[in-house]
């Protein structure tokens, strides 16, 4: 009898828990869509702070002001620091082009672009096409010592951008072969909008590489193709300085049952200089403000650990959540899943589980509460160029946000990438999401968390061999950095 009891005690102490439960995560998910200052917050961080460069002031400011955020709304928070190697700032570019025309351009430089002397430096355009093997060796002789013209298809969605990232790593290498002193990429977007992303070679690129207005770029080739000759001049200001100290802001709500085992969610901060960072990823950082804000106004109790990620240093290489797995490398066992959220405001439709197909089954689960609000896809394929990317080579359970395209594509790293830009109705309703799946994975019981931590070996042969990464994570600075062993798992 006495058997019996313990038993029933035990089954109502479940029964009760699950409505506890349930009940916190119909209510968060309905505060979140409701009336709350993620807006305002967003505003504030965009209009405010502006493009905010990792180891600029306008970067410190927004990670005070993303600290304050969260403390103001009761949230245990607190600054963790972390060095980046090299700060790269463009202060001016000016180009002129000459010959069959004089006119002037509109170019941008690439992140990690070769600076220029003082007075400038002038060499022909050559054409080089798409900028392909067979483009490289048409032109011959002639690209040694001058600037090449790479063309590019226009961008519409993120897939366009990860084919612009790929050919202009290929084209990066073979124009840098060839002897060329300089690449001229023609901007994938209209109305002459610029943008900037890294060069793939990072700190060890050695040549002036810019983006050209396309409408310029297609004026260039054109002249180029009817047997003109052009000259292009170029005088670039850039900004180095040696090693820099920068913040990421990690915040946190304990779990009541597991408060070693944490669940971690975050997005990105730093954005770059053209525009005010509003898709990328501004709308996502007042994304984590917002939820956890309204965790603790409702007191939402995970069982687990939820901690919050401002990272930094993202567009420079991931470094700030890099720093994060290196500081809090003895708590790596017990992470049970990372998360994170980096492609706008597009609707979230799902989420990429990385090359874990213990979590593609769990993510499936976690998101059928809110399988109205349309998230309930999963692939299962690993994503190279944000903040999972480190707790990946970690070996630690991680996913990806998966966003409709909207219109991230058009503005990524531009001078477009504004406040006015964001889908505001569409962030809440993404908020819910994230939070609701980051719930459910902090409130897991233990027998549903069936898979572990990996161990190098593993990441090197289920994650970066069977899924081909390696020249993803070449096109994006990081495939030294994992082979000399100074990244990811040490064992």
């Amino acid at each position: 009898m006495k058997k019996i009891s313990y038993t029933l005690f035990y089954c109502f102490l479940a029964i009760g828990l699950t409505a506890q439960i349930n009940s916190d995560l119909a209510n968060l998910t309905a505060t979140l869509l409701g009336d709350t200052p993620i807006e305002e917050d967003l505003q504030e961080l965009c209009d405010q702070y502006g493009g905010r460069v990792t180891g600029t002031e306008a970067n410190a400011k927004a990670v005070d002001w993303g600290l304050r955020k969260f403390i103001d709304a009761g949230v245990a928070a607190q600054k963790e620091s972390f060095k980046i190697a090299s700060l790269w700032v463009e202060n001016s570019t000016i180009a002129e082009v000459s010959g069959t025309t004089n006119f002037t351009p509109k170019v941008v430089a690439k992140y990690f672009s070769k600076s220029t002397p003082k007075d400038g430096i002038t060499a022909p355009i050559i054409d080089v096409g798409y900028g392909t093997p067979e483009d490289f060796a048409k032109a011959g002789d002639a690209v040694k010592g001058s600037f090449v013209l790479v063309e590019n298809d226009l961008c519409l969605d993120v897939d366009g951008l990860f084919t612009e990232y790929a050919n202009a790593a290929k084209a990066d290498a073979l124009a840098a072969k060839a002897g060329a002193i300089g690449i001229i990429n023609m901007a994938s977007r209209p109305k002459k909008l610029l943008y900037r992303f890294i060069a793939s070679d990072g700190y060890d690129h050695g040549l002036i590489n810019l983006v050209m207005g396309r409408e310029d770029a297609k004026r260039c080739q054109r002249i180029l193709r009817a047997d003109g000759k052009l000259d292009f001049s170029a005088t670039l200001d850039v900004a180095y300085s040696g090693e820099q100290t920068s913040h990421n802001v990690i915040a946190e709500i304990k779990g009541y049952e597991k408060p070693d085992e944490v669940v971690i969610i975050g997005a990105h901060l730093d954005s770059w200089g053209l525009g005010t960072g509003a898709n990328d990823n501004g709308c996502n950082v007042a994304m984590m403000i917002d939820i956890a804000r309204q965790m603790v106004k409702m007191g939402v109790k995970p069982r687990r650990t939820i901690r919050f990620a401002l990272w930094n240093g993202e567009e420079q290489g991931y470094f700030g959540s890099q720093a994060y797995t290196q500081l809090h490398q003895g708590e790596l066992d017990q992470h049970i899943m990372k998360m994170s959220v980096d492609i706008g405001s597009g609707a979230i439709i799902g989420f990429f589980t990385n090359g874990r197909p213990e979590l593609a089954k769990v993510t499936k689960e976690v998101m059928k509460p809110i399988a109205g609000l349309g998230a309930n896809s999963v692939l299962d394929i690993p994503i190279v160029g944000t903040d999972n990317f480190d707790f990946m080579l970690e070996g630690v359970g991680n996913l990806v946000a998966s966003h409709k395209p909207f219109n991230y594509g058009q503005n990524y790293h531009a001078a477009s990438d504004t406040y006015d830009k964001v889908d505001l109705e569409q962030l809440k309703r993404n908020s819910a999401i994230v939070a609701a799946v980051a719930l459910g994975y902090a409130n897991l019981p233990d027998w549903k968390v069936n898979w572990q931590r990996q161990s190098r070996a593993e990441i090197a042969t289920e994650i970066v061999e069977k899924h081909n990464l390696e020249f993803s994570m070449r096109m994006f600075g990081v495939w030294k950095s994992w082979v000399d062993g100074s990244r990811g798992r040490k064992e």
